[in-house]
């Protein structure tokens, strides 16, 4: 088995003996922990090796988080642009350590300031570690045309978080892990994606979309986060060219600017029967 093949077989979550209380009463039990560990990314080609950074994430399908975040960050354009991805286990480290080495062809550029981390990406924050505000930058200069993008009826839409919820198996066993999930305009799930870091599953996601199904145009798909939308997230899924996002939680501030800018409809407090837009409603078909 390669290292590759490693990586991706490896389970979302670990047993734990921990003391429960309910009511006043304390017992020992069998529990399940979401696993945090960290996953070093670099990217190499016949001008040099760029260090990407280090990623707290949940291990499973770690090729699909690498190709994901290199198409997020600008790194590549499409699947092909990677010849290889080798993944190695650091030895005698404090906790499991992986490194990732994406090999890339040689048209690719390697943009060393620009990608460059001067410390760790946690698992709560994608944007954390950029070493300049120009790294920050949302590589698209157009606005969304308001006639493209899905359009989906009320019941559809209604129905997400439901369907998102019966494809989180990991989050069903140990709770703690995030998702997010693309869908069709009639209210189909095509995927989903699980992980400690909100950012990460959104990278998990555009990276298994990149491996497997690119011919489906992101411009006709719904995203779905089941937290807080910030700045991370809304910029992975403008490069990736999704126009309507929609989430269980709250979006930040910057994230409804973000959205007001580039036509993005943003969709948030999706629970029960209401939710709350915030931006291009025109999306959502409320007859």
């Amino acid at each position: 088995m390669s290292e590759k093949e490693k990586t991706n077989t490896r389970p979302h979550t670990v047993r734990a003996k921990v003391q429960r209380v309910r009511e006043g009463l304390s017992e020992v039990v069998d529990d399940r922990l979401a696993i945090e560990e960290p996953l070093e990314i670099a990217v190499k080609n016949g001008s040099g090796l760029m260090p990407m950074g280090v990623v707290f994430r949940t291990p499973g399908d770690d090729e699909s988080l690498v190709l994901g975040m290199l198409f997020s960050e600008g790194v590549i354009d499409r699947y092909s642009d990677v010849l290889s991805i080798r993944f190695t286990q650091e030895k005698g480290a404090t906790m499991p350590s992986w490194r990732a080495v994406a090999k890339v062809t040689e048209d690719v550029k390697l943009d060393f300031e620009k990608n460059s981390r001067v410390f760790p990406i946690s698992s709560a924050c994608g944007a954390c570690g950029k070493s300049a505000l120009e790294a920050l930058r949302i590589q698209r200069k157009e606005r969304f045309d308001p006639r493209s993008g899905a359009r989906i009826e009320l019941a559809n839409l209604l129905r997400l978080p439901d369907l998102l919820l019966a494809a989180q198996a990991a989050y069903q066993d140990a709770g703690s892990l995030h998702a997010a999930a693309r869908f069709s305009a009639n209210g189909s799930l095509l995927d989903a994606a699980e992980d400690i870091g909100r950012h990460n599953a959104m990278d998990k996601l555009v990276g298994s979309w990149l491996k497997s199904d690119s011919s489906t145009e992101w411009s006709e798909q719904i995203i779905l986060f089941s937290g807080r939308i910030g700045y991370d997230l809304m910029q992975k899924a403008i490069v990736a060219g999704c126009p309507f996002l929609v989430s269980i939680g709250a979006p930040s501030s910057f994230a409804v600017e973000l959205a007001n800018l580039f036509e993005v409809t943003l969709v948030g407090f999706l629970r029960g029967k209401g939710f709350t837009t915030y931006s291009a409603p025109y999306r959502i078909l409320m007859d």
